[in-house]
Parts: C-alpha cells; sequence; structure tokens
C-alpha cells in the first residue's frame, strides 16, 4: 500500500493548485495504483482547487471507473478537498456513462 503524505510532498502549501501540479501528480499515483491500494492524506492541506483536481483524479476515473475507489482512498479531507473531488468524480464518472 502506498501513502502520499500531501503535506511533505507539497511543503509550504495550505492549497494545492494548477493542472501541471495534477498532471504530475496523477502520473505518480497511476504508477503506485499499479502496484496496489493507495491512500492519499491530505492532513495539513486546506484546500485543493478544481483544475488539480480534474487533471489528477479526473482522467484515472474517466480509465478505470468507479471501480478505482475500492483501490484509492483519500484521508483527512477539509469540506473544501470533499467538495472539489467530489464534484470531479461526479463529472467524470457521469461523462463515462454517458459514453457507454
Amino acid at each position: 500500500m502506498r501513502i502520499f503524505k500531501m503535506k511533505e510532498m507539497y511543503k509550504g502549501e495550505k492549497c494545492i493548485s494548477g493542472k501541471a501540479t495534477g498532471s504530475f501528480f496523477r502520473n505518480e499515483v497511476e504508477i503506485a495504483l499499479a502496484k496496489g491500494p493507495v491512500i492519499i492524506d491530505f492532513d495539513g492541506i486546506e484546500a485543493i482547487t478544481q483544475s488539480f483536481s480534474d487533471e489528477f483524479l479526473g482522467p484515472i476515473l474517466a480509465h478505470e471507473g468507479q471501480d478505482v475507489l475500492r483501490t484509492l482512498k483519500f484521508k483527512s479531507c477539509s469540506e473544501e478537498i470533499q467538495a472539489v473531488i467530489l464534484s470531479t468524480a461526479h463529472r467524470f464518472l457521469s461523462d463515462t456513462k454517458a459514453v457507454s
């Protein structure tokens, strides 16, 4: 099991943002998911932007579908982070179902 501690990865950041950051993080998570379960720990992070979430989580959900949520877990999410993740999940899983 791989645990990504966002506070350690993004030292000094209270908000994680940007498409480039999301793309880089997505690559790290995809590599880890290929080996087993992943936990993303947001302890110490107050917020993430929609662009970060869309670039990181969106393609994973679009490719893997909701089954990936059995092995990809989120921990210590603020209400704001939860809202952004849920928004991304709703949009990308809805888009996947519409295409199927």
